[in-house]
């Protein structure tokens, strides 16, 4: 599995996702979801661009995350989501969902 990266960026931190998000990423994702929440100040961006196949326990992941980045005053935005991760939302029936949160592409 390739990591996935995390960066300072000018206005936060920005969390890359992996191409592969299968059942084996849920974990790894989670831990680094939990470091770029650590390292404080600024946004939250989570880079969806590369992502080929996203697992339903990772969308799990996410939404966990982006609740508690909601409900706790942490801004955060989705940043270029691919076509897959797009259609693993929809294909779970949460695409409306997927639709609340910020997006830049």
């Amino acid at each position: 599995m390739e990591p996935f990266g995390i960066a300072k960026v000018e206005d936060g931190t920005q969390l890359k996702l992996a191409a592969t998000m299968d059942i084996r990423a849920a974990e790894p994702l989670l831990n680094s979801v939990q470091e770029a929440l650590s390292a404080g100040g600024g946004k939250i961006v989570i880079e969806a661009s590369s992502v080929d196949r996203l697992s339903t326990p990772c969308v799990q992941v996410l939404i966990g995350a982006l609740q508690h980045m909601e409900q706790n005053g942490i801004p955060f935005v989705l940043k270029s989501p691919s076509d897959a991760f797009v259609t693993a939302f929809d294909d779970l029936g949460l695409f409306s969902y997927l639709m609340k949160w910020p997006v830049q592409t």
